[in-house]
């Protein structure tokens, strides 16, 4: 049993269960008017197991509305891992998930949905692909088009194969293997949760890149202490073949709690918005989190603008987090080695903004009321960021829990740090989502204090918003 002094607040403004467990999100998906996610799910408990598809939706990505289970697990079939795409007569949604039987065989099967996703009708064709593999899962489903017409590509995974499975559609039945990526990059992961997101470089049409999103997590008797990440690589799709401009994986966020991210279908105005989970299966089981356990982070909206020649992903946090900073005054602190305390008045977002030349190192210090605490330390002359946290609360979670997480930056950046902390979900986005830090942490449930010092007394922008929390009563509709 936990301390019940470092159980986990239930996040207000994130996606998060009423009760049991959530790990991946799986049919992301913009619908007449909502946006809409399912996500791995036990409707009978707080651990991971009888893996069905849960179900929430939102108007605005800050306020979600729980709704029944979606999909749920039967007697000879678990409901793992997939997508959904709205396409068809009035409205259908089509859904691709991972059956996984009672053998272990893993294969991707077909529902869909005429009420909004609300109930769901199996194919009796099911499992539609089967490749007679343990390891075979993950499919997500992308539209693509090009001189030759529209088609639908689904990528999946052979994940201890560590390849990414390409199949094209022009019926969302029917599915041809057109090619293979991988394996490349650090042995001894599996991948899971592939997605390719078309994006302009730095907003010109004309430079057109595909991202291609990996999770990847640690097997085998010597697994790395720091557990699941996110990578992605910068390539050319042609409706086949995706080909890398490096075959580097570059890591997509800094923290240890970011995993199988990926994107909505059908987003407004074409742009790339992605949700992930916000855990990591080193110690995803051992969070002192009831009746709910498991979180999704903030939305994000996706970009490419070019840094030092190269194509690099940022990373924005959903407009409700920059509508409401955009409202606040922001404040001048005088910052010295002598440290200054701002006590946030609830959960929510700070932006703060600095000019290093003048700050030197600057140090960032979240507190509450255990044991618990994380330290930032933007250090310009090794031009990093490094994110640490601690405490006797972060200890007695698992032995690999407390952490130092460094964000390599480009020259003395940042001069901007935008800081969410909601509940025990902390996410920074470093000069503009440039960077992210995405971290479980357990400070308690009282009030944060950030506190700031600076190596050299220098003025530092402060703008703090409180983002609203709801009542969990008001939040979800109908459970199941």
């Amino acid at each position: 049993m936990h301390d019940e002094q470092h159980a986990l607040p239930r996040p207000g403004f994130h996606l998060t269960p009423e009760r049991n467990w959530m790990n991946d999100p799986n049919g992301l998906v913009f619908h007449r008017g909502r946006w809409h996610a399912f996500f791995q799910y036990n409707p009978e408990g707080g651990d991971w197991g009888n893996m069905s598809w849960g179900h929430a939706s939102s108007v605005d990505l800050q306020h979600w509305e729980e709704h029944p289970v979606a999909l749920r697990y039967t007697t000879e079939e678990q409901v793992y891992s997939g997508s959904v795409v709205a396409a068809g007569p009035g409205g259908r949604l089509t859904a691709y998930y991972t059956s996984v039987s009672t053998d272990g065989r893993q294969a991707q099967s077909r529902a869909t949905s005429d009420d909004d996703g609300l109930t769901w009708q199996r194919d009796p064709d099911n499992p539609i692909l089967d490749r007679g593999s343990h390891a075979f899962r993950d499919p997500k489903i992308i539209r693509y088009e090009d001189a030759a017409g529209f088609r639908w590509i689904m990528l999946t995974v052979e994940a201890v194969e560590r390849q990414v499975l390409v199949y094209s559609s022009t019926d969302l039945r029917t599915w041809e293997h057109v090619n293979t990526v991988g394996p490349f990059g650090p042995t001894g992961v599996v991948w899971e949760c592939p997605d390719l997101i078309p994006l302009a470089v730095d907003g010109r049409p004309d430079e057109l890149r595909w991202v291609l999103l990996l999770s990847t997590n640690p097997i085998g008797d010597a697994q790395d202490p720091d557990g699941s990440s996110m990578s992605y690589l910068v390539g050319d799709f042609d409706g086949s073949v995706f080909t890398p401009e490096r075959a580097e994986l570059q890591r997509l966020d800094h923290g240890r709690d970011f995993y199988a991210a990926v994107g909505f279908d059908g987003a407004p105005d074409g742009e790339a918005v992605i949700l992930g989970w916000m855990s990591n299966w080193r110690y995803a089981a051992d969070l002192p989190a009831s009746p709910w356990r498991g979180a999704m982070s903030l939305p994000r909206r996706l970009s490419l603008t070019t840094v030092d020649g190269q194509p690099r992903l940022v990373q924005e946090p959903p407009a409700f987090v920059r509508e409401r900073l955009a409202a606040i005054e922001p404040t001048t602190v005088a910052l010295s080695s002598d440290a200054v305390d701002l006590a946030l008045d609830g959960d929510g977002v700070a932006e703060l903004r600095w000019d290093p030349s003048i700050t030197g190192e600057l140090r960032l210090r979240l507190t509450a009321d255990t044991g618990g605490a994380v330290l930032i330390v933007h250090d310009p002359t090794s031009s990093s960021l490094a994110v640490t946290r601690s405490g006797a609360a972060m200890d007695t979670v698992h032995p690999d829990f407390a952490s130092t997480s460094i964000v390599p930056l480009a020259g003395d950046r940042p001069t901007r740090l935008l800081l969410s902390l909601d509940g025990p979900l902390l996410e920074l986005f470093v000069d503009g989502g440039l960077a992210t830090v995405s971290d479980l942490v357990l400070l308690g449930s009282g009030r944060p204090t950030l506190t700031l010092a600076s190596e050299r007394a220098s003025p530092v922008s402060v703008a703090v918003a409180v983002l609203d929390r709801v009542p969990a009563t008001d939040q979800v509709h109908a459970p199941a």
